[in-house]
């Protein structure tokens, strides 16, 4: 009887509390694979191009001083034995500075190319978050959890290729725009210098 009275009341504040009535709404749930999305974002891409082009003559300019002072090495080994001992140990010392000096500017050029990479990757990974949160606030969506969070996810609540597509879209818009200003940079049909 006792438990008939307890079931009786427990039916009773469900149905009075209005639960039965206001359900919770479902949580909408769904997953960015970030590895894939800053591998295949334009913006990254150019990123690279622009870092690339960046240091190509450094990088260039460092080569030829490479070659350069492996020729002077070969000279001196192939004429050391006949050159006098004083000029030998003159030439051994140009070379040990020029050396120093080549592997200066090398080091130089590596933490400044690791320097830029650095901003650059903190560029795109910040553009990658902003379009992560307009495609969730467009669908809806409550959470949004990375490749690393889950362990497999169908492809109905996986964000990746709209996070991507809306990634081209930024940056076609961006495109657009610096094609419109005058830059010549993406347009072939305007001479580079003016001519």
């Amino acid at each position: 009887m006792l438990h008939l009275r307890l079931l009786v009341l427990l039916l009773s504040l469900f149905t009075s509390s209005g639960w039965a009535e206001d359900p919770i709404p479902p949580y909408r749930i769904a997953v960015v694979n970030l590895v894939k999305v800053l591998e295949q974002a334009p913006q990254a891409a150019a990123e690279g191009k622009r870092l690339e082009s960046l240091f190509a003559a450094r990088e260039t300019a460092l080569a030829q001083e490479q070659l350069e002072l492996q020729r002077a090495r070969e000279t001196l080994q192939s004429t050391g034995d006949v050159l006098p001992e004083a000029q030998r140990v003159q030439r051994e010392r140009e070379l040990r500075t020029l050396e120093r000096d080549y592997s200066r500017k090398q080091e130089d050029l590596r933490e400044e190319i690791r320097f830029a990479k650095d901003a650059a990757l903190e560029k795109v990974q910040e553009q990658v978050e902003q379009a992560v949160e307009a495609v969730r606030a467009e669908g809806q969506i409550d959470i949004v959890f990375r490749e690393s969070n889950y362990i497999v996810a169908s492809a109905r609540v996986n964000l990746t290729d709209k996070v991507l597509a809306y990634l081209q879209q930024q940056f076609d818009s961006a495109k657009a725009v610096v094609d419109t200003d005058g830059s010549n940079e993406s347009n072939p049909t305007k001479p580079a210098s003016g001519e």
